[in-house]
């Protein structure tokens, strides 16, 4: 294994391997059970109400897109693309859902790291190079 590339990378793999992790446990807790997440769901977007069984569907439906971000960071297909969508996707759930509470302004610092991903190296799949 070349300790070169392996010393310059190890921060992008940790970093991915991280933020799979919370991805996988939100992508996998959502499409097993919406009802403990359905609270999280605001009541109203702009001037249209959301019922239970739309929130229901809207928790699942982002239950999956979690889990196809955290698919993409761990297989190393696709993570530009999945790292802005990550981006986009953290901060409208820091803003609009938990919004400028303690654990809002937390939670706004997960997708700064994935937008590092972006401009990173971090397009090279971990299997191929680290494993080898």
């Amino acid at each position: 294994m070349n300790s070169k590339f392996y010393k310059e990378n190890l921060g992008i793999y940790i970093l991915r391997l991280g933020l799979a992790i919370v991805f996988l446990y939100f992508g996998i807790s959502q499409i097993l059970d919406q009802s403990k997440w359905i609270y999280l769901v605001p009541d109203r977007f702009f001037i249209f109400y959301i019922n239970e069984v739309l929130k229901s569907k809207l928790v699942l439906v982002n239950g999956i897109f979690d889990t196809l971000i955290a698919l993409s960071l761990i297989s190393g297909l696709f993570i530009r693309i999945f790292s802005v969508l990550g981006f986009i996707h953290f901060c409208s759930i820091a803003l609009f859902s938990l919004g400028f509470e303690p654990s809002g302004i937390r939670d706004l610092g997960l997708p700064f790291a994935m937008l590092s991903l972006f401009f990173s190296n971090a397009q090279i799949k971990f299997y191929t190079k680290v494993i080898k």
